[in-house]
């Protein structure tokens, strides 16, 4: 018996214990969703067997099905769905009916998602990705499993500990799926394109344990990048080529979307997933200059709703309005002048040869410790004092900044 299998039989042993239609660059935002999740360690080893099994796999008899509320797609045309979820990421991608869904927003997103698959005609779904664990990207996933035919399930390599995973998991389960990490680097067929994914092996993080999805269709390649931060954009910047589409790492962060992870990849468009009025700011006002100053175009669900792009594989086009470059309305002028936000927070080796971040946050009653200055759990505190993680003397990282 093998890891996942193991994983599966202990989820089943415990629990035995114990609308919306395609309208494209809508003017309807929605706001922040959230979600409270208990805890349940789980974890995933990789196996490619089931991905290598239907990597080669065609579906011709779905060719019609999700293109029904749109005649002007010619043939061989790819569709990139960004569903307007708010603060979390739901991606459809549609090449000529074959059906590819990355992430599906948080718990409370999961019927809009699914309405969103009804009015395009999507019932199967041939690869369903799950970047990482955290609710806003995996809230949903569990709904569409219900929903729809599944084929392939890939999921991140590392720990889940929220029971909106466990969810997803035991809906798979019941489907008769296994989800499995994919072959880093390996080639998976749609029907006019494929897509290849990265960072398998996982991160530090829940949110550097993101995959990095990149989708080639003829000349254009557009690049998925979750919540991935600059850890993980330092480790796969070597095997990133030039990107026409973006899909900016957790939803404009600072975290993310580094200065030399643009000028590897030379996006054209850049595509920010976020929720109006949000409580974290995103998009940050660094990664905006950033975009800003290399002239690529942003488009960005809290202003403009779904957003839709087509491929050709000669050329991406959008009839969606342009976004502005200013920053999430909740982003502080001590967090922006702060430098360590500019790169999110770097790490080295300690003395006794163990990793430790160079700064984090903490006061001097708190039970945690804070990876970000501007969490919100230190919003209130008057004094906060800085350091190592052994400075802190904390016994743990803060929850919410290990969400972000």
């Amino acid at each position: 018996m093998n890891l996942r299998s193991k994983f599966i039989g202990i989820i089943l042993a415990g629990i035995l214990s114990i609308s919306m239609t395609f309208t494209g660059c809508s003017s309807n935002t929605t706001d922040e969703n959230s979600s409270n999740n208990s805890s349940t360690s789980t974890s995933i080893s990789s196996s490619d067997s089931d991905a290598s099994n239907s990597a080669s796999d065609t579906t011709e008899d779905q060719s019609d099905k999700s293109r029904s509320n749109n005649d002007t797609l010619s043939d061989g045309d790819v569709q990139i769905h960004f569903i307007d979820t708010g603060n979390s990421d739901a991606i459809l991608i549609d090449d000529g009916g074959v059906a590819m869904l990355i992430d599906a927003g948080d718990n409370d997103d999961e019927r809009a998602v699914v309405n969103y698959l009804n009015g395009r005609g999507v019932k199967d779904i041939k690869y369903l990705v799950s970047t990482h664990a955290h609710a806003d990207h995996a809230g949903g996933l569990d709904e569409v499993v219900k929903k729809c035919k599944v084929e392939n399930a890939f999921v991140s390599n590392g720990d889940a500990d929220t029971r909106t995973y466990r969810d997803f998991i035991m809906a798979l389960s019941d489907k008769g799926l296994n989800p499995t990490v994919p072959l880093e680097g390996k080639k998976f067929k749609l029907k006019n394109s494929y897509f290849e994914v990265f960072n398998t092996n996982g991160g530090s993080t829940t949110n550097n344990e993101s995959l990095v999805v990149l989708l080639t269709h003829g000349k254009d390649k557009m690049l998925f990048t979750g919540d991935a931060e600059e850890e993980v954009e330092y480790e796969i910047l070597n095997k990133m080529p030039d990107v026409d589409l973006l899909k900016v790492g957790h939803h404009g962060s600072h975290s993310s979307t580094t200065d030399a992870f643009l000028d590897k990849t030379k996006p054209e468009y850049a595509v920010i997933l976020c929720g109006r009025n949000n409580k974290y700011g995103h998009p940050h006002r660094e990664t905006m200059r950033k975009l800003k100053d290399r002239g690529i175009d942003v488009y960005r669900t809290d202003e403009s709703g779904d957003l839709l792009f087509t491929s050709s594989g000669n050329g991406i086009k959008t009839n969606c309005k342009k976004g502005d470059y200013n920053s999430g309305s909740n982003s502080t002028a001590e967090y922006s002048s702060d430098p360590s936000y500019e790169s999110g927070y770097s790490e080295s080796n300690s003395s006794d040869g163990s990793d430790n971040l160079k700064t984090v946050y903490w006061t001097k009653n708190g039970k945690v410790y804070h990876k970000y200055r501007d969490c919100s759990g230190l919003r209130k505190s008057k004094s906060v004092l800085s350091g190592t993680i052994s400075d802190s003397g904390k016994p743990r990282l803060c929850k919410r900044c290990e969400e972000r």
